[in-house]
């Protein structure tokens, strides 16, 4: 057991220091806990991401109260990744802020020294430079798509991608050609034969409709995550109207489906 009193403040500096010192209660060698000790960076991460998601469902349903409890857990796991590679050796979380903080101070020269800026796209300039003539960071010869994170989530990617090669002026030159691509991509995949040729084409497919919610100002992940959250809240009450009637959704037929799915969408577009 480990001796242990939280005392709460209003100071942030000294209540992320409560957090820590937690973190260093979990991770303690002889009384941590021993699911916290097993944990490695690759285990953090997976549970980072995790809290990342519920905190950005909690931003959307605008729950403040959930907001706050998992972006503190967000911090708890920050902390963690930050207490495992210090204990490997690795670096510390000391020199890991101190770098961070001098990277930023660096690349803020508009704020932090005399350089003038006029607008967010002369911010993004100087970043960049700074980036390969302060620190070396200079671009792949052979990958021009060097930069772009490789495990980032495949949609994220895939705009990421699309949103570097459009600044050398590979791109539509209006949104009509972008449909044209999206139907053409869609004949090519109704035409496939194969597996093989119709996975081929279906990544065409996405990728060339994730280039038309570029043009459209739409980030990707957004646009299915409002889609996804429709789909729920609609089928939800279509398993509500199949129950009240007695039906089993296992033994619908298609228009039985077809009828339950047109009052389900009426019922959900009268309730928002």
């Amino acid at each position: 057991m480990i001796d242990y009193e939280l005392k709460k403040t209003d100071d942030i500096r000294k209540d992320m220091s409560n957090l820590y010192d937690i973190v260093e209660c979990l991770r303690d060698p002889k009384d941590g806990c021993p699911w916290d000790k097993e944990q490695m960076p690759r285990d953090i991460i997976r549970s980072m991401q995790g809290e990342i998601y519920e905190y950005i469902d909690a931003l959307n349903d605008n729950d403040r109260p959930h907001q706050s409890e998992e972006l503190g857990d967000v911090f708890l796991n920050l902390f963690l990744l930050g207490k495992i590679h210090d204990q490997n050796g690795d670096f510390s979380l000391a020199q890991c802020l101190n770098d961070a903080c001098d990277k930023y101070i660096r690349r803020h020269p508009h704020v932090f020294s005399t350089t003038e800026v006029k607008d967010t796209e002369e911010v993004l300039k100087n970043w960049n430079r700074i980036k390969q003539e302060k620190e070396g960071r200079k671009a792949s010869e052979t990958d021009f798509f060097d930069g772009v994170p490789k495990d980032a989530p495949e949609l994220e990617r895939c705009y990421s991608i699309s949103k570097k090669a459009v600044k050398v002026g590979f791109e539509w030159p209006d949104t009509e050609g972008v449909y044209d691509k999206v139907k053409e991509e869609l004949d090519e995949v109704m035409a496939a034969r194969t597996e093989e040729e119709t996975m081929d084409e279906l990544g065409d497919l996405l990728f060339t409709v994730v280039n038309l919610c570029r043009k459209k100002h739409i980030k990707p992940q957004d646009a299915l995550s409002y889609a996804n959250n429709k789909f729920t809240r609609r089928f939800n009450v279509l398993k509500q109207l199949a129950d009240q009637k007695g039906l089993e959704l296992e033994k619908l037929s298609a228009e039985q489906y077809d009828d339950l799915w047109n009052q389900a969408k009426e019922i959900v577009r009268q309730n928002h």
